[in-house]
């Protein structure tokens, strides 16, 4: 009897001990990620055509749904806006093709531009051209690729960890709010600052979004809120530099560099 009366806490300390261990070992609930399941469209304008698995293209519609694997392009003066199930919004512009691919976090851009705007403490998202990727774990970050050169441009709207990389992940760049890297061919051969506040003005995909109003109307979006916040700090922190050409940049950047182009050793 004694033996059984000195075992019993025994085995409750065992158990406690198991249970405490269980517990470290768990991940932190604030560090998972939350995988991108879905994604539905919640506007779209002009010509849009959704590419679904093992189904034939068709022209996209209000309330469409994506999941791993299924794409959509558009056309000249399109635009369309997609909803993530983590509350996450991508706006993509005319001629793109953007793919949801099948492992967690991860988009792909074969052609076009995206504004991506990613509520923070989903965990790292990435997002993949033929020649570069971008990793960002929130808020916010614009990304083109152009086929014909191929040719990569990432830029920064918030200071929240965004990373560059080459094709062949031999060069890895971190960008600040207002920067964007160059990527041509296998090489990022440029970073640029611009102007945040030029482009919030002037840009189309984030037109209506009210990334850079202070006191947001009553249409604005809630799951951006934290998005918002973050990219009205960067904008208040940006020191505005004289403005320079965009030189042979494509006609989405005229305007809104503020730093001569730096090429890369």
């Amino acid at each position: 009897m004694p033996s059984k009366l000195l075992w019993r806490p025994l085995r409750l300390l065992f158990a406690l001990a198991v249970t405490t261990s269980t517990t470290l070992l768990m991940p932190s609930s604030a560090h998972a990620e939350t995988p991108l399941a879905r994604a539905m469209i919640e506007s779209l304008r002009n010509s849009v055509r959704l590419l679904l698995r093992d189904q034939a293209p068709r022209p996209a519609r209000r309330r469409d749904v994506l999941t791993p694997g299924d794409a959509l392009s558009t056309a000249q003066s399109a635009l369309v806006e997609l909803r993530f199930n983590d509350g996450s919004l991508a706006r993509i512009g005319e001629r793109a093709l953007f793919r949801f691919v099948p492992n967690r976090r991860t988009l792909r851009l074969d052609n076009g531009t995206v504004l991506l705007l990613i509520s923070p403490g989903q965990g790292r998202t990435n997002i993949r051209t033929p020649n570069a990727s971008a990793g960002i774990r929130g808020s916010a970050l614009f990304v083109q690729y152009t086929p014909a050169t191929d040719t990569t441009v990432v830029g920064a709207l918030t200071n929240s960890g965004i990373e560059v990389g080459n094709r062949n992940r031999s060069q890895n760049q971190a960008l600040q709010a207002g920067q964007l890297a160059v990527v041509v061919r296998d090489r990022i051969t440029r970073i640029a600052q611009f102007d945040l506040k030029t482009f919030y003005e002037t840009n189309e995909l984030v037109q209506g979004l009210e990334l850079s109003q202070d006191v947001p109307s009553k249409r604005s979006d809630p799951a951006l809120a934290a998005v918002r916040a973050e990219t009205l700090d960067a904008l208040q922190r940006q020191i505005k530099l004289p403005a320079v050409s965009a030189g042979k940049l494509d006609s989405i950047w005229q305007g809104v560099l503020i730093s001569p182009k730096r090429p890369l050793p």
